[in-house]
This record gives C-alpha cells, structure tokens and sequence, in this order.
C-alpha cells in the first residue's frame, strides 16, 4: 500500500486537521464514516495521522476528500 511521508510535507497532517475542523467533524466521526469506506483505521492512528506522526495511506486521502468534499489538492497547500 502507497503511503505518504510525512517527513516531506510537515503541512500534511497539519491540513487534514484543519479540513475536519472545517466541516465540523470529530476524529471518531471521521474514524467511522472511513471504516465505512473500507479503511481500515483506528481512532488512535487517525489522531497521528493528523500530528505528523504517522504517514497516511493514499487510500486514506482518497476517502478523506470524499469525506471532506475536498481536492486531493488540498491536503499538500
């Protein structure tokens, strides 16, 4: 599976929390409507996504920009 390194985009996870917060969502309800998708995540592991501490999937993001109404785009500005 494609993963993302963090390392290289800092701004990532940085932008996947501002993203949730936009749309008014809680990790738990963005950890569930994924789990619905098919990805297979953790609360916990959504967390660090978020704090830069664990590097997302491509599937993740896929399913985030349905979840978030958003451009792929918008998780690398």
């Amino acid at each position: 599976m494609e993963r993302v390194n963090q390392r290289t985009n800092h701004l990532l996870g940085k932008n996947i929390k501002r993203l949730r917060i936009q749309n008014k969502l809680r990790n738990k309800e963005v950890v569930a409507q994924l789990q619905l998708k098919g990805v297979e995540i953790s609360t916990g592991t959504y967390s660090k996504v978020e704090m830069g501490l664990n590097n997302p999937s491509v599937d993740l993001l896929i399913a985030l920009t349905e979840i978030f109404g958003c451009d792929f785009n918008a998780f690398f500005m």
